[in-house]
């Protein structure tokens, strides 16, 4: 299980504003989350086509839930403003509805809950600038209290000696373009978004099957190397990519992490493939 660290005892570790370092990790691509400490009933609203939106007491399981883009803006100008309500703000849940599989819908917190708290990614937060010192004390949110945890900033060379599929780059690199060259898209992607629409790609398609419905061709990976494809909120995301030969056998097959993809984009913007 990851330990998630609180953004505001990791913003006073760093000597900087809560608001000013959430900003960084989003600026980053990065994730902000919501951390249910119980299993309480919390005031909120289901935002899903076809659920009126009437405000419920909802139970959420302990753990970890991302915010969606623009409650992530919002945290910021709260955290900017000197407050910390939770109130207003939206989530993503996945749950699986019992019909068509693994669903993703938002809820919105109708009331201010001081039981909840935001969290960060400690890997997030790694590949942020670093500091003169290592960071330690920083709450730790898991499946207990808070505890101590001695979190360094370093970056560590762990691509080496593992196997490497170019298709991945051209796959990477169609998702980038995509995004990049969308009149909506006014800044220039970053590397989460980048991962996320591929794993849209596939869930899409994964969707469509469920339906019985033949699936579209992928605009990204048309030649279907990636198998399976982690969403970017669960701790350490990966894939799994393979390779068939003409008798449809697996001729070779590995993994590929999230955190291998911003190097890569880097290399790739300097030397971006044909596609």
């Amino acid at each position: 299980m990851i330990d998630y660290l609180n953004l505001e005892d990791v913003a006073v570790q760093r000597g900087e504003k809560s608001d000013l370092l959430a900003r960084k990790l989003v600026a980053n691509g990065c994730y902000l989350y919501l951390w249910f400490d119980n299993n309480r009933k919390h005031k909120a609203m289901m935002l899903f086509p076809g659920v009126s939106k009437k405000e419920m007491d909802y139970e959420f399981d302990q753990g970890t839930y991302p915010l969606t883009q623009g409650s992530r803006e919002a945290l910021i100008k709260i955290l900017n403003r000197g407050e910390n309500t939770t109130e207003g703000l939206e989530i993503l849940i996945e749950s699986d509805d019992g019909f068509k599989g693994f669903v993703t819908y938002q809820v919105r917190l109708t009331e201010e809950d001081k039981s909840v708290c935001v969290v960060v990614n400690p890997d997030d937060v790694a590949k942020l600038p670093p500091l003169p010192k290592s960071i330690e004390g920083a709450s730790v949110q898991r499946g207990g209290p808070s505890a101590k945890n001695n979190f360094q900033i370093s970056e560590e060379n762990y691509h080496k000696n593992k196997k490497s599929n170019p298709e991945l780059h051209k796959i990477f690199w169609r998702a980038f373009v995509h995004l990049r060259d969308k009149d909506e898209f006014p800044v220039e992607p970053q590397y989460k978004q980048v991962w996320e629409t591929v794993y849209n790609e596939l869930r899409a398609e994964e969707l469509m099957r469920d339906k019985k419905t033949i699936p579209r061709k992928r605009k990204h990976d048309p030649h279907d190397h990636i198998e399976v494809i982690d969403p970017v909120y669960v701790p350490a995301p990966k894939l799994q990519w393979i390779i068939s030969g003409s008798d449809s056998r697996i001729s070779d097959q590995g993994t590929y992490s999230l955190s291998s993809l911003p190097p890569l984009l880097s290399k790739l913007k300097k030397n971006p493939p044909k596609i």
